[in-house]
């Protein structure tokens, strides 16, 4: 089961186990980013016996986000667009902000899509990103 961690001082994860969790999660993060000056982040982790991952995303409009996934035995990556620009952006995870360099940032769609991949396959790396290695 993936566990998620979103709200500011949020103690205990709570599970995502279906598609309609996970679109309750997007859409309420799409409403929060769209009212706040910054992006908004969650992170994503599966445990199994074995795999092991976390996923992290953002929104920070309803045309872009990132994502970012980590695997037990996998090189850590981040989502890239393709463009050359890596001017910092400002995103926040539970009240603590975080900067991800605006080549990372990738349409809403392919960010929610890559989600719900994340959940459905068990905590595999999505499909359908773009990614670079996080240096």
């Amino acid at each position: 089961m993936v566990k998620a961690w979103y709200d500011p001082g949020q103690r205990e994860p709570f599970d995502l186990a279906d598609a309609a969790q996970v679109d309750a999660l997007l859409d309420r993060m799409l409403v929060e980013a769209t009212a706040a000056p910054v992006g908004v982040i969650a992170e994503l982790a599966w445990e199994g016996e074995e795999h092991r991952s976390i996923l992290q995303f953002g929104v920070r409009t309803e045309q872009v986000g990132f994502v970012g996934y980590m695997g037990r035995g996998e090189t850590s990556v981040i989502s890239t667009s393709g463009a050359t620009s890596p001017e910092p952006v400002a995103y926040d995870y539970q009240s603590h902000e975080r900067v991800v360099q605006s080549n990372a940032e990738i349409s809403w769609p392919v960010v929610r899509k890559a989600v719900h991949d994340y959940v459905a396959s068990g905590g595999a790396r999505p499909a359908g990103v773009g990614w670079r290695d996080v240096e």
